[in-house]
């Protein structure tokens, strides 16, 4: 037997997967599209609030984003399994592009309205929900091994890191300019992901790998290999625990900016864009965080301060607090999602990858639409404050659950 690589064993540094020529250019194109998104999604935030003053349309703008990827996500892992993934990502791409330039031609026009406003936001949300599965399925196929888990936490970051950019400069363009030229970049952006994928070789193996099945066989294959799988339920489980009650304040950060604080358009964006900030420093800490407390405990200890922090949000509701603890929450969310990804990830074999994450996507984003809806109704009734503090509560108990559930694939040896 050969002896292993040189550092083999060993976690790889944060920075490791921008050795690989495809993964920077996809990561780029990736964060530039995000930055537009992210600049649409608060400008469609602040433009609903403009439109009415109801929490709870606040919230229906949020669900009608995530739910498709709950209704949908799963038929769009069949389909990348089937298909050519890298064409059929170009095809998604294309999608979400007219829906943005809808959105932009209905705002110039004056015409956008909170029910078209609701409308376009669910067909991106059904674009996000067909391409996400096989975007996240061609990770592996651009880097792997001991660079896999620092990947998904870098495109994480890169998500995040757009989503520090993008609602600042989104929110000072749309105090200058208006909202229709949020929707009219986020469309270009769509254009630098194209010609990514365009550009990328996909290896010839990875697509000898994928099988042909049909759309019926591969649907039962795909429910049986979950439901055969305790790992993959144990870490759904987990996130189920977390995203749940855990999205309250990212759902009702709109009111709370607006109604609450009273920011204007800038300082808007400034608080959407610290969760970013703090999603991206964890992003690039969690390699020293995992190897201190392994993944599992990381995770737990990221679910306790995000209930912590929720509650001080709610009982000091200022400015600097808020920003504070949408900053920690930044943090606590990266890792958990990055963990949790990254153990799918390494269980999933190539041809069942697109379906496993699409299934982890419906859980993910249907906890996050029941969340919201929840969360919104809570507040539309009781007010901002007592359904923060509700969740806040509640996540407790859920964090106890959560932690006497190991997270697969998270014995990594802690120093």
């Amino acid at each position: 037997m050969s002896a292993p690589p040189p550092g083999a064993g060993r976690p790889a540094s944060a920075l490791a997967p921008f050795s690989n020529r495809a993964f920077v250019l996809l990561w780029t194109a990736n964060v530039l599209s995000n930055t537009g998104g992210w600049m649409a999604t608060t400008g469609a935030a602040w433009e609903m609030t403009s439109l009415t003053q109801e929490p709870i349309f606040v919230a229906l703008l949020s669900a009608a984003g995530t739910l498709p990827m709950f209704l949908f996500c799963f038929f769009a892992g069949i389909l990348a399994d089937r298909f050519e993934r890298r064409r059929y990502i170009i095809v998604c791409q294309f999608w979400m592009m007219g829906v943005a330039a809808a959105l932009a031609t209905l705002a110039f026009l004056g015409r956008l309205d909170h029910w078209s406003l609701l409308g376009l936001s669910f067909c991106m949300g059904l674009g996000n929900a067909m391409n996400a599965p096989a975007w996240h399925a061609v990770v592996p196929e651009i880097v792997s091994g001991p660079q896999l888990r620092p990947a998904i936490a870098l495109n994480s970051a890169g998500f995040n890191l757009a989503r520090t950019v993008g609602p600042v400069v989104g929110q000072l363009l749309l105090s200058l300019v208006g909202v229709f030229l949020l929707f009219a970049i986020n469309a270009l952006t769509y254009v630098g992901v194209i010609f990514a994928m365009l550009a990328w070789k996909r290896p010839a193996e990875a697509r000898a790998a994928q099988r042909r099945e049909g759309l019926a066989e591969a649907a039962r294959a795909g429910i049986a290999f979950v439901r055969g799988s305790v790992e993959l339920r144990a870490i759904f489980a987990r996130g189920l625990c977390f995203f749940v009650p855990g999205i309250a304040m990212g759902t009702l950060l709109p009111v709370i900016g607006r109604f609450e604080l009273g920011l204007d358009e800038f300082d808007f964006g400034i608080l959407y864009g610290v969760f970013g900030v703090g999603a991206v420093a964890a992003a690039f800490a969690m390699p020293t965080v995992n190897r201190l407390l392994g993944a599992d405990r990381a995770n737990i200890w990221a679910m306790g301060i995000s209930a912590a922090s929720t509650l001080v949000a709610a009982l000091v509701m200022t400015p600097l607090v808020v920003g504070a603890v949408v900053t920690l929450n930044g943090a606590c969310w990266i890792i958990v999602i990055a963990n949790n990804g990254a153990a799918i990830q390494m269980m999933l074999p190539n041809y069942m990858r697109a379906r496993g994450m699409a299934v982890h996507q419906m859980v993910f984003f249907g906890a996050m639409v029941a969340g919201s809806l929840l969360w919104g109704k809570i507040a539309t009734l009781f007010g901002t404050q007592a359904s923060l503090i509700v969740s806040a509560v509640a996540l407790v108990p859920f964090t106890v659950l959560a932690a006497s559930i190991r997270l697969p694939g998270s014995s990594l040896p802690r120093v």
